[in-house]
């Protein structure tokens, strides 16, 4: 017996992540499964409101879990200080 792809996978009501058993999501991939464009989330990273691992010199990843929590709780609110330049 096959499994069927993940992709192939209807989600009803469940994560986007759902059978997807990757640990973390390249920062583009991030951005499209939270309905952001690549600006956006590049510079959330930058500002720390999206939480960001480096992998190599230049690829940043979002864990799987964090993106799990957004999709629960939204995004953390903007630091006090105003907006990262």
């Amino acid at each position: 017996m096959t499994t069927p792809h993940p992709a192939s996978i209807e989600h009803v009501g469940g994560s986007v992540l759902d059978g997807d058993p990757r640990i973390l999501i390249p920062l583009p991939e991030a951005a499209e499964r939270l309905g952001i464009s690549r600006w956006q989330a590049y510079k959330l990273a930058r500002s720390g409101r999206l939480p960001t691992t480096r992998l190599g010199a230049r690829d940043l990843h979002v864990p799987a879990a964090v993106l799990r929590r957004i999709e629960q709780e939204g995004l953390p609110p903007a630091p006090e200080g105003g907006e990262v330049a």
